[in-house]
């Protein structure tokens, strides 16, 4: 069925619905012809939105609208947002999700994350889904319906024709503004190394944020299409939910997927860039694997990891020891940790165990996000913060790494590093710039 008769027939469903008076998450889902999710929504005038694709390519879905949400402009606790998620679930279709994300734990708020609250987790109206190899055009509706000619106008608007093609990808901009700039930054891996040495701390992870002032504006849904993505083992999403800003990742790193009482986590830490050549290449993952500096942070991660999988699991199995994990432009050091879970261990629980790990804040912890408030002079917004899906009985969380925050023609690309003892400011500056060129390898400076 093409995209113009499933809108048909979710119509007729709509009419048959508004007789339902039990309240919950009503889904009308209906198989149509290959389409990509991507280009779809890149053709669709909407106000909210989200993109979502699995690491393995197995499950993507573009979203538009909103059917149900819970957010939150204030400090929240993971218990009370999971409970509001799991009370609209429980009258849901088993195949509805909520989708979306929360910031990172420090205080500091400004103005470029305006509508993007503390929390905010939607479940869109409209859904184009891939899964394996079926497509789905989705409408999901609170039930009982309150007003039926709102929904439909949306649904009359959704384009069932657009472009299928990649179009060439590329950006300019005027100027570029890094913070902190390359000394201030090597004054605080000083600084922070030192009060390591010292025993205060063991490890921290600092960010910084660099903004492009952009001539052109370009469509940056492009970006998730190119080619050269196709086979790469990252979470690629996109959520904009406000007209004024979009935020766009394209993570490797996973913070647990759940399936019933399976546990699935990670380990991701210690960095190398990719090689120009074969040669090069494999001698820059020899050097990862042998490096002390990169192997003790690592471990770090590791080691933490397995003492928190113990207090939530009753086994955990370790299934890929310090492999490599091999990007476009960097490769990690990698170790998969699959368990059983304690029974009444929900969510909130596993999200509030493992995050934020080492290797996205630091050790200890309260220590060290003390000290990311104290130098970093940005709001890292949603940037390194928990984003995924949460469904009646599953859910899957990674982190907001490797992404950008879209505000007018400004660009913000977040991008952070782990200081360890051993750390050198120089080595980690050049990291930071590897782990931005997913998008700067777009853009180009020009003069105004």
């Amino acid at each position: 069925m093409n995209l113009e008769d499933a809108k048909k027939k979710i119509e007729k469903e709509l009419y048959k619905l508004r007789c339902e008076t039990r309240e919950g998450i009503s889904r009308i889902s209906v198989e149509v012809e290959h389409c990509n999710p991507l280009f779809w929504l890149k053709a669709q005038d909407f106000q909210k939105g989200i993109y979502w694709k699995s690491r393995n390519s197995d499950f993507v879905c573009a979203g538009v609208e909103e059917a149900v949400s819970v957010k939150g402009e204030l400090p929240f606790s993971y218990r009370d947002i999971f409970l509001s998620i799991k009370k609209s679930l429980i009258m849901a279709d088993s195949g509805v999700r909520f989708y979306g994300g929360m910031r990172f734990p420090v205080k500091k708020r400004n103005s470029e994350w305006k509508g993007f609250g503390d929390f905010y987790f939607f479940v869109p109206m409209f859904e184009l889904i891939t899964k394996g190899s079926k497509n789905y055009f989705v409408c999901n509706v609170k039930t009982p319906i309150r007003d039926i000619d709102v929904i439909l106008k949306r649904l009359f608007t959704i384009r069932t024709n657009f472009d299928s093609e990649q179009l060439p990808i590329s950006g300019s901009y005027l100027s570029r503004e890094d913070l902190p700039d390359k000394k201030q930054w090597k004054d605080e891996v000083k600084d922070v190394v030192e009060q390591i040495k010292k025993g205060k701390l063991i490890k921290v992870v600092l960010a910084r944020r660099s903004s492009f002032k952009l001539k052109d504006s370009f469509n940056v849904l492009l970006l998730l299409a190119d080619p050269r993505w196709k086979r790469e083992k990252t979470y690629h999403f996109f959520i904009k939910p406000s007209p004024y800003a979009l935020f766009l990742s394209m993570s490797p790193e996973r913070i647990y997927f759940r399936k019933g009482d399976s546990l699935e986590t990670e380990a991701i830490a210690g960095t190398r860039k990719r090689g120009a050549s074969g040669q090069e290449d494999e001698a820059l993952s020899l050097e990862l694997r042998k490096s002390k500096k990169e192997l003790t942070e690592h471990r770090l991660v590791s080691e933490l990891l397995k003492k928190k999988l113990e207090s939530i699991c009753t086994v955990f199995s370790i299934s890929e020891k310090e492999s490599l994990l091999k990007l476009s432009y960097m490769q990690h050091l990698y170790t998969k940790f699959t368990g059983r879970l304690k029974k009444g261990v929900s969510d909130s629980d596993i999200i509030s165990t493992l995050y934020p790990n080492p290797a996205i804040a630091g050790h200890p912890l309260k220590d060290a996000l003390k000290k990311i408030e104290e130098v970093e002079e940005f709001d890292r917004g949603w940037y390194s913060g928990p984003f995924g899906w949460i469904a009646r009985d599953c859910a899957e969380f990674v982190v907001s790494i490797r992404s950008g925050l879209f505000t007018g023609d400004v660009l913000h690309l977040y991008s952070g590093a782990g200081i360890v003892s051993e750390s050198n400011p120089d080595m980690e500056w050049e990291e930071l710039n590897y782990k931005i060129q997913n998008f700067t390898s777009f853009l180009k400076h020009v003069s105004s």
